[in-house]
């Protein structure tokens, strides 16, 4: 017998994944073009994909990646295959409700049947610019709405709770996941926000409800506290505050709980975060027994986390660029996708507040680490410095290298980034070494900074080959 989602071991877990990989690595790459094109030309074999191990064999893609290649929608959906294509590809579970179907019902049951798993019939912008497009099926959606259960009862959310919602309706992950996590854990839920509207318009739903938690954008959740004041509801049943967004630094969030005692909530009001990675296709929470944070608990059964090293894509043991595996979703299949935002690393340990086993992400987190926006002549340009590494690494020219994003000056405005040389390389060839990083990152350095050997190599040693030099903005604010 299995243990439930949250409890598995290591063993447990391991098995459940091999499960998961070993048929949903196939389907995805018999129905997209893309991921069928991608694995081909790397060498890989879906069907001995069947373990972390195995997965690792592929190389990581970007959202450059996945986004510039074309294609209806979004190159990575899993669009409806034809019959051949299922037979050839679906998984064991699949074929089993198609044969349901055809026997209860022929073959309209059947269309049913391949319907439920495989047409998208709900999508939501995703990645940096909103460029990304995730695809659910009916079938993703029961996820969906099964992980917004699992998120509720991360949180200590349940049926008996009263949630007002200021998150805005905009479409995104962040407003769908919290809708079914209302709907997953039968709570009472006023999504009281529109899409481009102040956070000011939600003061209705405090007067019709006795709120016992609300869910906000971290950087309204100061001022939420200040409209929920002003409706003059009762808010001392307010014990809980989840703040939508990379979870908060300590001084900030004590700063909302504080901004809700204030207000009137419970004493012992709780600040959590619920947050995904660009790309993600559900919310991941904080637990609310720890006393502390521990991490945003993950579903194993549904994805596979890694964190790689920003600059050469190894496994890091460490802080490093979160990378995302969809497992067995359909509408829309991610295969190790570096989502560029930056975390502290992965802990396998069971939580020390909630018991749970499941993986957690720590933080900080930085979302869009190394793809900030640089201001240029034309306006502004996302660039990707992890492209940097490619170059600089595979020339051997060049002795050691460091690249540093640097923020705005008083003379400059908007992000820049240095690469610190150590090289003996001639003028000409330092040009060469511009160009081809322009190509790589998206635009050129700001400055290539010639450096002595033993410098470079303790500044690696110290901050990695990747740095981030810009001014840290609060957590959580835009």
């Amino acid at each position: 017998m299995v243990a439930t989602w949250d409890r598995r071991t290591p063993a447990e877990r391991d098995r459940v994944r091999a499960m998961v990989l070993g048929g949903w690595i196939p389907a995805v790459t018999s129905f997209s073009p893309f991921w069928a094109s991608y694995l081909d030309r790397v060498g890989v074999d879906p069907a001995r994909v069947r373990s972390g191990a195995d997965l690792e064999t592929i190389p990581p893609v970007r959202e450059a990646n996945v986004v510039g290649a074309g294609g209806p929608g979004s190159p990575a959906l899993v669009l409806r295959p034809t019959e051949k294509q299922v037979k050839a590809g679906a998984t064991f579970g699949t074929l089993l409700q198609v044969a349901r179907g055809i026997r209860r019902r022929g073959a309209a049951g059947k269309r049913t049947a391949l319907l439920t798993e495989y047409k998208p019939i709900h999508l939501h912008p995703a990645g940096r610019d909103g460029q990304l497009t995730i695809a659910y099926t009916r079938t993703d959606l029961d996820r969906l709405h099964r992980t917004g259960a699992r998120a509720a009862q991360v949180l200590g959310l349940s049926s008996d709770d009263y949630l007002v919602s200021a998150v805005p309706a905009d479409g995104t992950l962040r407003f769908w996941g919290l809708y079914h996590l209302a709907l997953g854990s039968s709570l009472l839920a006023v999504h009281a926000r529109g899409h481009g509207r102040p956070v000011d318009d939600t003061v209705w739903a405090f007067r019709r409800v006795p709120a016992t938690a609300v869910a906000v954008p971290t950087a309204d959740a100061v001022a939420l506290a200040a409209v929920a004041a002003g409706s003059g509801a009762d808010l001392g049943e307010v014990r809980m505050v989840v703040v939508v967004g990379v979870p908060p630094d300590d001084e900030r969030r004590h700063a909302v709980a504080d901004a809700w005692r204030a207000a009137g909530s419970a004493p012992t009001v709780r600040v959590l975060a619920l947050w995904a990675p660009a790309g993600g296709r559900s919310l991941w929470a904080e637990c609310a027994d720890a006393g502390r944070a521990t991490g945003l608990h993950t579903y194993p059964d549904l994805e596979v986390l890694e964190v790689l090293d920003p600059a050469t894509g190894r496994t890091s043991d460490g802080a490093g660029d979160l990378t995302y595996t969809s497992a067995g979703w359909h509408g829309t299949g991610l295969i190790r996708y570096r989502t560029g935002d930056r975390v502290a690393g992965l802990d396998d340990t069971v939580c020390s507040g909630c018991g749970r086993t499941v993986p957690r992400v720590l933080g900080p987190v930085t979302e869009a680490a190394w793809e900030p926006r640089l201001a240029t002549p034309a306006g502004s340009e996302r660039i990707d410095v992890r492209g940097a590494g490619a170059v600089l690494a595979g020339d051997e020219r060049v002795d050691a290298w460091q690249v540093e994003l640097r923020g705005p000056t008083a003379r400059r405005t908007g992000d820049a980034y240095v690469v610190h040389l150590s090289t003996s390389m001639q003028p000409q060839a330092l040009v060469d070494i511009d160009r081809r990083l322009t190509d790589a990152v998206g635009h050129s350095p700001l400055q290539l900074l010639i450096n002595d050997s033993a410098d470079v190599n303790a500044a690696v040693a110290t901050h990695g080959l990747l740095v981030d030099s810009r001014p840290r903005m609060p957590t959580g604010q835009p």
